[in-house]
């Protein structure tokens, strides 16, 4: 398996692969148009989309977000979002998921942020005992519902005091 920044080639197919594994999930029921925004997540200003390729195919992502404009729960510079996190359902349990992260926590320490957050679903549990596992802890604080029926969970790791 290679973890990397993702190319502009692979934009479609790494959009796919979300709506894929948020679709066999029946994450996309509260909100079909999600589908769309899953899409094009990470290809603006200064987010990086990772990718996880397993025998040369894209297998898994997810996003970098440095705080900014389009946050939806960093609260400042020093902290930094994971986004459209995905592994395609036929790889699942076979390590991508943690690779990802891994990758993630890391970009983040080269970035410098001070607190890694992210947003995931209620339903979503193998996620939640994966971002555990990495050490993440709850923010019920920051809980939120961008749609009815989407409820959100968020979740930081602290990276540095």
């Amino acid at each position: 398996m290679l973890i990397r920044t993702a190319l502009p080639s692979e934009r479609r197919a790494i959009g796919e692969l979300r709506v894929l594994a948020y679709g066999a999930r029946g994450l996309l029921d509260a909100s079909p148009s999600y589908a769309d925004t899953l899409r094009e997540l990470g290809w603006q200003g200064r987010d990086e989309v990772l990718v996880a390729l397993v025998d040369g195919r894209v297998a898994g992502t997810v996003v970098f977000v440095p705080w900014g404009p389009h946050s939806e729960i960093a609260r400042g510079p020093e902290e930094a979002e994971v986004r459209a996190f995905a592994v395609d359902p036929s790889v699942q349990r076979r390590g991508v998921g943690t690779a990802l992260v891994d990758a993630v926590v890391e970009r983040a320490g080269q970035e410098g942020v001070s607190r890694l957050v992210l947003s995931t679903r209620t339903v979503m549990r193998g996620a939640q005992r994966l971002y555990e596992a990495h050490g993440f802890v709850r923010l019920p604080e920051r809980d939120w519902c961008p749609v009815p029926g989407g409820d959100l969970l968020a979740y930081g790791l602290v990276l540095k005091d």
